[in-house]
């Protein structure tokens, strides 16, 4: 009875052991798979900030405190809306669009720099050599819907083609007869395009 009862207790006890290693184990394997799946959702869920991009390079440090807030919470989601944009100066637009330009930067930076989406046409701010012209094209632009804006777009484009070519600047709508060149040729452009621009919008409307 004694040899018995001694074996029954040892079983007891490795089975108690056996089943102690099988549950710690268990556990181990769970809280390890758990903390990989919450590290893989964390990194999955992680969207590279334009701010912590502008900050590594001390994007903000020319602008003024005032300017620097602004820009900082409309960023904040990678985005500029076009309500966003609508609440700045031209002169703030035009801030805020060589802060996110990637025109400065090296090849390598421009792959890593996190995309701005944009409800604006910030392009527009800097069409041609004349400051004037290009805050009353972005202004003009802002005002329309997408249809219209894209046919001012075309428009303008081509008669910035006609008069960078030497050619008569007339207001058309009409393609087949373009002259389209590099847009950053534009940009050399100074001229008084102002009556020009409202003939044509006046058009469009």
């Amino acid at each position: 009875m004694e040899i018995s009862s001694t074996n029954s207790s040892i079983y007891s006890s490795v089975s108690t052991t056996q089943t102690s290693n099988t549950q710690n184990t268990n556990s181990s394997f769970n809280t390890l798979v758990n903390t990989q799946n919450q590290e893989t959702t964390t990194t999955t869920a992680r969207t590279p900030k334009i701010v912590e991009f502008l900050d590594a390079r001390n994007g903000f440090s020319s602008l003024s405190p005032t300017d620097e807030k602004i820009f900082r919470d409309i960023l904040s989601d990678n985005k500029l809306s076009k309500e966003e944009a609508n609440s700045l100066s031209f002169e703030q637009v035009e801030r805020i669009r060589d802060l996110i330009s990637p025109a400065k930067l090296t090849k390598e930076e421009m792959y890593s720099m996190p995309i701005v989406q944009s409800g604006v046409d910030l392009i527009a701010t800097q069409t041609t050599g004349n400051r004037q012209f290009n805050e009353a094209y972005y202004n003009t632009l802002k005002e329309l819907d997408d249809k219209d804006a894209s046919t001012l777009r075309n428009e303008v484009e081509n008669n910035l083609g006609q008069l960078f070519t030497g050619k008569e600047l007339r207001a058309t709508f009409q393609y087949k007869d373009c002259y389209l060149v590099n847009p950053w040729e534009y940009q050399n452009i100074d001229t008084d395009f102002i009556v020009s621009l409202f003939s044509v919008v006046g058009e469009v409307q």
